[in-house]
């Protein structure tokens, strides 16, 4: 959130470790896209999968997307809910996991006021126009998920994995080779063709609440910070 984190006096701590996982992804991708190993044999997708999940995931209007990662030696993790077409709340902050977990930014958008805080600061807020959250679906690490798949749809092939139990369900894994070699791998809901995971390299993206009913609230504590407008509870 670029437009957000220059109101934020400690958001360069965050910038810097989010880049630098993006940047090892980058490095990843370069790295497999030049790679002469041969994909593994199998049985692969029939055609149109990936076009089916990427109907799914056009057509959904909530969610929830998780990106987990590590960089110099601190694991980092954000939660983004999003329910169609203008409102999300993210949170980065450190895994419970870690032994060490702290909020690290917070940031609540509806279709006309962006709110956002540092840790346990308090809240600020400015107006903004709105956008459309939904049409390219959620993220997946430095791009949507849509124009993921799209690129994938370009050259890569599905190969038919295990069904797994994932989050109190079952999904598909899938195996994503490019003609250079392995890429990673999705895992995707057979009956809605929704997916619930994606690694690929060092991102890991996991997917979950589609569809589900929720509303996203505007905060409402007044703000300190400096060079935003204060927030007026509702």
């Amino acid at each position: 959130m670029p437009n957000a984190l220059k109101f934020l006096p400690g958001g360069r701590n965050t910038i810097a470790l989010i880049a630098g996982f993006l940047l090892m992804f980058a490095v990843w991708w370069w790295w497999s896209s030049t790679s002469k190993t041969a994909p593994a044999a199998g049985t692969f997708s029939p055609p149109g999968e990936l076009d089916r999940i990427e109907y799914a995931v056009q057509n959904a209007r909530a969610w929830r997307v998780t990106t987990l990662g590590t960089m110099h030696g601190q694991p980092f993790q954000t939660d983004q809910d999003v329910v169609c077409p203008f409102d999300s709340h993210t949170v980065t902050h450190t895994p419970p996991a870690s032994g060490n977990a702290a909020v690290l930014e917070e940031f609540v958008e509806t279709k006309d006021m962006f709110y956002a805080r540092e840790g346990t600061d308090p809240w600020a807020s400015q107006p903004q126009a709105a956008t459309d959250k939904c049409r390219g679906g959620p993220m997946a690490g430095p791009a949507s998920l849509v124009a993921t798949l799209d690129s994938l749809k370009l050259s890569a092939r599905l190969r038919k994995g295990n069904l797994l139990q994932f989050q109190g369900g079952a999904c598909r894994l899938w195996e994503v080779a490019a003609p250079s070699g392995p890429l990673g791998t999705m895992c995707v809901d057979e009956a809605t063709h929704l997916p619930y995971e994606l690694r690929f390299g060092a991102l890991r993206v996991q997917y979950s609440n589609w569809n589900l009913p929720a509303a996203i609230e505007p905060p409402a504590m007044p703000s300190t910070i400096r060079g935003m407008v204060p927030t007026q509870p509702k």
